[in-house]
């Protein structure tokens, strides 16, 4: 009883500071709120040391920076983000009349060219820029088109009925990954345009292809419909072309749309502005335990991405020639070893490589090394976790 008395009045906070910062950035330029967010960014940029790992992690894997460059990279893209962020309060209530203030679309006839086949077009985003203004957009379609999106309900329900009845007012259609996917289909057969977030990570139900060069699981949700509906499928990059005003663009998607081609598209549209897209998740996470392998997430044997995953080794003198287990052993994984090292190396070995050290194997305890590797976002696995 009292747990979810908290727990209510915690959401009525939570629900009410948002309206508060909400109604006080809208009386203010989006240049202005902007710019509030870049210093907001670089104030609290020195005390978030696992973002800044997890940022810096991202952009090396992308290959946006080197070892060296990806703290710098990494502060850049953490005020960037911030700044996009504080815009959404804006941006979320802004009237369609305004959209082109803040908003230009460099390539409209992209998607009028896809809408006119009549079967919907499947829209693939990432969170990037003001990913807000994604409801927004239909604003720009063809007479007649209207815009659907997924979404995912917040877990505070006062906080997710507003934002929800945000992103509606406009006239956007937003569907809950609650809901049955034959919804979403009838939209695309009404000739709707239907944005999906596919950037980010998934688990074990995901397909295995490669983003950015590394085998990773990505949703094969926008194939899934885009073949089932018949419809189009194009990607879509936001940029910040000054601050508070944005650009789109649309890229084409290659045939057949497959998920691999979908991510490969994806990509391509991140790329037109590494710094706007939202890398504070740990995209590249490996899903494994006991019973879900290194081998098992990595699938195929047969299958090995540009950019391998890097695995080190932390043994002892006497442990170095210890074989690992089969679970463990897979092409698309590169070994190496740290033998006799203190810990206060595992820093510097991080960042000898371009690529960053996946995760750690070890045969022995050693004292201090999980802490150390929890700093820089690493985690530790002993090799008798794969052994069974």
């Amino acid at each position: 009883m009292e747990a979810g008395f908290v727990k209510k009045a915690k959401w009525r906070v939570e629900a009410w500071a948002h309206s508060a910062v909400a109604a006080l950035f809208r009386q203010l330029a989006a240049e202005t709120v902007f710019a509030v967010g870049e210093c907001l960014g670089r104030v609290i940029w020195p005390f978030m040391k696992v973002r800044r790992n997890t940022i810096a992690r991202n952009l090396r894997i992308v290959g946006a920076v080197g070892a060296e460059g990806s703290e710098s990279a990494a502060r850049e893209s953490f005020i960037r983000t911030v700044a996009n962020l504080m815009c959404s309060s804006v941006s979320a209530n802004m009237r369609g009349e305004d959209i082109g203030e803040v908003l230009e679309v460099e390539n409209p006839e992209l998607l009028a060219e896809a809408a006119a086949q009549g079967k919907g077009v499947m829209l693939l985003l990432a969170h990037m820029g003001n990913w807000e203004l994604l409801t927004r957009l239909h604003r720009t379609f063809p007479e007649g088109v209207k815009i659907g999106g997924f979404y995912r309900p917040l877990n505070n329900p006062i906080l997710n009925e507003r934002v929800l009845r945000e992103r509606q007012a406009d006239g956007a259609r937003m569907f809950s990954k609650r809901d049955s996917l034959h919804h979403v289909s009838g939209f695309l057969r009404e000739n709707g345009v239907v944005g999906i977030l596919a950037d980010q990570r998934v688990g074990w139900q995901g397909e295995l292809v490669p983003f950015f060069g590394r085998l990773t699981r990505a949703s094969p949700v926008p194939s899934l419909l885009a073949r089932r509906c018949k419809s189009e499928v194009l990607a879509l990059s936001f940029r910040t072309v000054a601050p508070g005003k944005w650009s789109a663009r649309y890229h084409a998607v290659e045939k057949p749309h497959t998920t691999a081609n979908c991510m490969a598209a994806l990509e391509k549209a991140m790329r037109v502005s590494l710094i706007d897209v939202f890398w504070m998740q740990e995209r590249w996470k490996l899903y494994i335990g006991k019973k879900a392998t290194p081998v098992k997430w990595l699938g195929d044997p047969g299958v090995r991405g540009e950019k391998p995953h890097r695995i080190l080794i932390w043994a002892k003198e006497s442990e170095k020639d210890l074989p690992l287990p089969p679970a463990c052993l897979h092409p698309d994984i590169v070994h190496e070893y740290a033998v006799g090292k203190a810990v206060d190396a595992l820093e510097a070995i991080n960042k000898s490589q371009t690529l960053p050290v996946d995760y750690i194997l070890t045969f022995s305890k050693h004292p201090g090394l999980r802490e150390k590797a929890r700093e820089l976002g690493i985690r530790v696995y002993p090799v008798s976790y794969f052994s069974g």
